[in-house]
């Protein structure tokens, strides 16, 4: 029964993502993924430039698109798991990824978590999703696809625009936003 419960939660996390209810979404992201979230709450607060770019660049474009805007979104109150969420929709265009995941074989697990394969237009790529018991529901640790989609993100920034730097100019351009990159680089305690 836990399995088909934690099949069924997945789905509806899905449905979640797709319909854009980001706060349902982070109350259900738990495990390594909020711990992700919660370190790039830091970095968003005080990461320089060359703590920024020792990131992967969906996670360098998160922190750099939300601190270089007029006025630098406040995230005093997020939770690691709503800056996860955050992160992992950063670049909408490849939102359209979590619909395409659906979990598999369960690997191992009993009652409070069980680890499924997860495989993405039904093939297995090696991504692990863990749905943790949750209280009345399930929680989800989605690295493994956030890791998947960071991928993908690095290929098309690669392939389209070169580089980060190039690629953000582009983005800035295209969606003719007031953005101030050199502050967008800097600590929040500096800018």
């Amino acid at each position: 029964m836990s399995k088909t419960q934690a099949l069924a939660a997945f789905d509806s996390l899905k449905s979640d993502f797709r319909d854009g209810r980001f706060h349902a979404v982070a109350g259900r992201i738990g495990g390594e993924a909020a711990k992700w979230g919660e370190r790039l709450l830091a970095l968003y607060r005080s990461g320089g430039r060359e703590e920024l770019e020792a990131l992967d660049p969906m996670a360098r474009f998160f922190v750099i698109r939300y601190r270089g805007t007029p006025e630098p979104a406040d995230l005093s109150g997020a939770s690691g798991a709503a800056v996860f969420v955050m992160a992992f929709s950063a670049f909408p265009y490849l939102d359209l990824m979590m619909d395409s995941w659906e979990l598999a074989g369960e690997l191992d697990g009993e009652g409070e978590a069980l680890r499924f394969t997860c495989r993405f237009d039904g093939e297995d790529q090696g991504s692990v999703v863990t749905a943790l018991r949750s209280g009345a529901g399930w929680s989800f640790d989605l690295m493994d696809l956030y890791r998947a989609k960071a991928a993908t993100f690095e290929a098309f920034m690669t392939g389209e625009y070169g580089d980060f730097d190039c690629f953000v100019d582009h983005y800035v351009a295209e969606h003719d936003m007031d953005f101030d990159l050199d502050r967008a680089w800097r600590p929040l305690s500096a800018a």
